[in-house]
């Protein structure tokens, strides 16, 4: 769609993945609002518990401030005692209406664009390889810690330049090729599977007094074969 106010164009994109994903987010958060809600409602009926009207305010706004994106689908009352200035009981109830509205969001996002007269295939096939380039470049970081470091001459910057290449090649085609056969562990994962399987080197002495080397590989585990199988690799 195009706005008003931009002259750039917004493709709204609706994924039930990750509306899954901000489900089982919102409803941690909510879990944690509420417990906080009850401290301070559990608070009022110990002796020396905060029951000062002011105190539990302050008490309601650190909780609204530890949960921005969720205090909002609260509705709460305070029972006071106006005369000692005490809160007696405090109620919340979660606003029918704002949750709805809320959840009709969840996994609704727009990408942005300056690309004139561009199909929509063509846009979301942009964004993900842009998105495929900046996951292999944070793995290249993290995982393999391959980070930019100052050389003294121009051959090792060369040199780093050229190996980081490489290196961004690999891991792309790797991912690549295991995206395509519904494999889609990330890089930390398949390092992790690779790493159960072992190359044992056994050492035996024969008859004629000769040192011999057998090395073999143990068997691979039924995910490292099933990524044995996507790469094409002998196991």
């Amino acid at each position: 769609m195009q706005s008003e106010k931009y002259t750039d164009s917004f493709l709204k994109v609706e994924s039930p993945a990750k509306a899954m994903k901000e489900q089982g987010i919102k409803s941690r958060l909510e879990q944690g609002y509420e417990e906080q809600l009850n401290l301070i409602k559990q608070s009022l009926s110990k002796p020396r518990g905060i029951k000062k009207v002011d105190k539990v305010q302050q008490r309601i706004g650190r909780a609204k401030q530890k949960y921005p994106s969720i205090h909002h689908l609260y509705n709460i009352t305070l029972d006071i005692d106006t005369a000692n200035q005490i809160v007696k009981n405090i109620y919340w109830q979660k606003d029918v209406a704002k949750a709805e509205e809320a959840n009709k969001k969840l996994g609704t996002y727009f990408l942005r664009t300056n690309l004139e007269d561009t199909a929509e295939a063509l846009e979301w096939m942009i964004y993900n390889t842009i998105r495929e380039i900046e996951y292999t470049f944070r793995i290249l970081k993290t995982d393999l810690d391959l980070r930019p470091i100052y050389h003294k001459n121009d051959v090792s910057t060369m040199a780093h330049l050229h190996l980081g290449l490489l290196t961004y090649w690999l891991v792309n085609t790797i991912h690549h090729q295991l995206k395509q056969s519904g494999i889609n562990d990330d890089w930390k994962e398949v390092k992790r599977k690779a790493s159960t399987q072992k190359s044992v080197l056994t050492t035996a002495q024969n008859s004629y007094d000769k040192i011999i080397q057998i090395k073999r590989c143990t068997e691979p585990t039924e995910d490292l074969g099933q990524i044995h199988n996507a790469l094409k690799q002998k196991k």
